[in-house]
């Protein structure tokens, strides 16, 4: 049997559709294949963006929460005068009326200029948005007695603007003597630190 005894038009007949149509599944494979990889690729896109989404809602979700959570404690600061510029004329006002107040025979003080404080916990969220400023009081009081000391600390962190800090206070007599009504029975000297937070929405001076 040879080539020239097959029967041509019958292999034709029953060969060519079937390769046709293995062709057009051949095809419809490898477009198949493409789309698949092309939506693939979409679909990893739209997760990765999906999960970015996700994310920055997390993270806008934990700082609405801190909002929440600060905003009250900010703005009993900053009513305090703990937050904003340091205002030295209040300063001078509170301890004058204090004094007053609590009818000390004398009282005499001098205030540094402010310096820049490392703060002692950083945020990676606060960044350059807030400095602590810090001014150094030094204070000489006459008392009538000891008490007067912590009444006066007390009326001064309530009334004056900031937040302060006694860091030293020495208290000595004035001697054996008898003294008249109001006049001074001890002397105390005292350093006293007061504390301000500059934030990114108040002006700032140079220091």
């Amino acid at each position: 049997m040879n080539l020239h005894d097959l029967d041509w038009p019958y292999i034709r007949q029953y060969t060519v559709r079937p390769v046709a149509c293995a062709g057009v599944a051949v095809v419809a494979l490898c477009a198949a294949l493409w789309i698949h990889g092309d939506h693939k690729q979409l679909f990893d896109e739209l997760n990765a963006n999906h999960d970015a989404v996700h994310e920055d809602h997390n993270a806008l979700v934990y700082q609405r929460r801190l909002v929440d959570r600060y905003y009250r404690r900010y703005q009993r600061f900053y009513e305090l005068g703990f937050i904003g510029r340091e205002s030295r004329l209040d300063w001078v006002e509170t301890m004058r009326t204090t004094s007053a107040k609590l009818n000390l025979p004398r009282i005499s003080y001098s205030i540094e200029p402010q310096l820049g404080v490392v703060a002692p916990v950083s945020s990676l969220l606060s960044g350059d948005n807030i400095q602590i400023r810090v001014s150094n009081l030094q204070l000489e009081m006459g008392l009538l007695h000891e008490i007067d000391l912590l009444r006066f600390f007390d009326v001064l962190q309530s009334q004056a603007p900031g937040l302060i800090k006694v860091d030293t206070c020495e208290i000595a007599s004035m001697g054996g003597t008898v003294r008249g009504a109001g006049e001074a029975n001890l002397t105390a000297t005292c350093e006293v630190q007061i504390f301000s937070v500059l934030t990114s929405d108040v002006p700032r001076e140079p220091i």
